[in-house]
């Protein structure tokens, strides 16, 4: 059996697939690693593959047109991010999963879809109430990137010293391509950013209530957060402990490496293709605004810190689907002092999972049975096997599809290399030396 696997986001998703291909290979089975670029080789050679695994409806039509409805290759759905404050509103939770299409009564996508793999409870509830025919084929199967063979061996770090780590989110202000922090006002005038959806023949519409939609609200929040950041990093710098940084997967590093130096701040930042649990691992306590990224902490043991209430002025620029919101904030310890937030950084305090914790955990992301989600995942996968399928033929086509591959992905490098655009974490070559980063993540 050949699986393809869409890896949208590099930094993010790498992780899952290097997982998946040992799982699958243990079974016998064959798991190829693909991105947007090997998109339109795959439209050509598809009968290479038995099953297509994406994380997005929308990469149906935008990637395979029309003409994959009529495959016989199975398509299955495994979400790269359906937790926090997503979950919260289960008619925003439902359009994520579903996409616009569906909910402009054009189902045809949803209905080659074979199979959706959900991360938890609350995501399969939200198709439960609007999409009752689509739940039918959904299986929970809790967050992928916390099953135990996507974790590194290694425990805590055995220093003397104790390990903060601060999690940024100012990619408004630091953005990876350089764009000025005026231009995010744009959004106001796009559809795709203001609505969740909209229905073109009902003129039914669902307003977006998240941070992106309001560009003044998040720039100001943001300038609050760097600069309380900062301020903690400056206030920790000489005390016992190792200071690490694990920037916004959209922020320029280099802007974040000259104002740490220009403040003296002596402190280590993350490679950004580092798995964000391997990362964790490495981690005594987590200090930053609130993000999904907590979720991670928290599953892998790591006390986490909010800087929320540090400025009561900042929840005047809150809305009502911001991560602030989400369900796991309500148990994350938000001190009102810088003062308070060192103390408890330093402090010997263990993380407590209470009762409203390991509930949220649960209905969002299916911990503890999270830890063998892949191999959930495989075993659906495997219902799907084409047994009609000529052995010898799918072997020649995977072989001419690589070598397509291969040759599709020079020519775009060269594009790249005339209009000197740089690869980035979501438009990135296969390369060869990518792929086996991608195998080495993993044991």
């Amino acid at each position: 059996m050949n699986i393809y696997f869409h890896i949208d986001e590099l930094k993010r998703d790498s992780i899952v697939a290097s997982a998946l291909k040992k799982k699958f290979k243990a079974k016998g089975h064959n798991l190829i690693y693909g991105n947007r670029i090997t998109g339109p080789v795959l439209k050509f050679f598809h009968n290479a593959f038995d099953v297509i695994v994406f994380p997005r409806p929308h990469f149906i039509p935008d990637m395979l047109g029309d003409s994959s409805l009529d495959w016989d290759q199975e398509i299955i759905m495994l979400s790269s991010e359906s937790l926090g404050i997503i979950c919260k509103d289960y008619e925003v939770m439902a359009r994520t999963l579903l996409e616009d299409n569906y909910f402009n009564n054009d189902p045809k996508y949803i209905d080659k879809i074979a199979a959706f793999c959900l991360w938890g409870n609350r995501q399969k509830k939200a198709l439960d109430i609007h999409a009752p025919n689509v739940s039918k084929k959904s299986y929970v199967i809790g967050h992928p990137r916390h099953d135990l063979s996507s974790l590194k061996t290694s425990s805590k770090r055995n220093d003397s010293m104790k390990n903060i780590g601060f999690i940024t989110r100012a990619n408004g202000l630091n953005d990876y391509y350089g764009r000025m922090a005026v231009e995010a006002f744009e959004v106001l005038f796009d559809d795709h950013f203001q609505y969740e959806y909209i229905n073109e023949k009902t003129g039914k519409a669902l307003k977006s209530k998240r941070n992106v939609a309001e560009p003044r609200n998040n720039l100001i929040v943001q300038s609050y957060d760097t600069e309380n950041l900062l301020k903690i990093m400056k206030n920790l710098n000489d005390k016992d402990c190792k200071l690490h940084a694990r920037c916004h997967p959209k922020e320029n590093l280099e802007v974040w490496k000259y104002l740490f130096e220009k403040c003296s701040i002596d402190i280590e930042i993350s490679d950004s293709l580092i798995p964000i649990t391997h990362w964790l691992e490495g981690i005594d306590v987590l200090i930053g605004p609130p993000s999904t990224t907590f979720y991670d902490a928290i599953i892998e043991n790591t006390r986490c810190i909010s800087i929320t209430n540090l400025d009561k002025n900042r929840q005047k620029y809150i809305g009502e689907l911001w991560e602030e919101n989400n369900e796991l904030m309500k148990d994350i310890p938000a001190p009102t002092t810088i003062e308070e937030i060192i103390s408890s950084a330093l402090s010997n305090e263990e993380l407590e999972l209470n009762t409203s914790i390991k509930e949220t955990l649960m209905n969002e992301a299916l911990y503890p049975d999270c830890r063998e989600s892949l191999d959930k995942f495989v075993d659906i996968c495997l219902k799907f096997e084409n047994q009609n399928k000529i052995k010898l033929h799918r072997k020649l086509l995977l072989s001419i599809y690589k070598i397509a591959s291969i040759f599709y992905q020079k020519l775009w490098m060269i594009k790249n290399f005339l209009i000197q655009r740089k690869e980035n974490s979501s438009m990135y070559s296969l390369s060869r030396v990518t792929k086996k980063y991608i195998d080495g993540l993993t044991k």
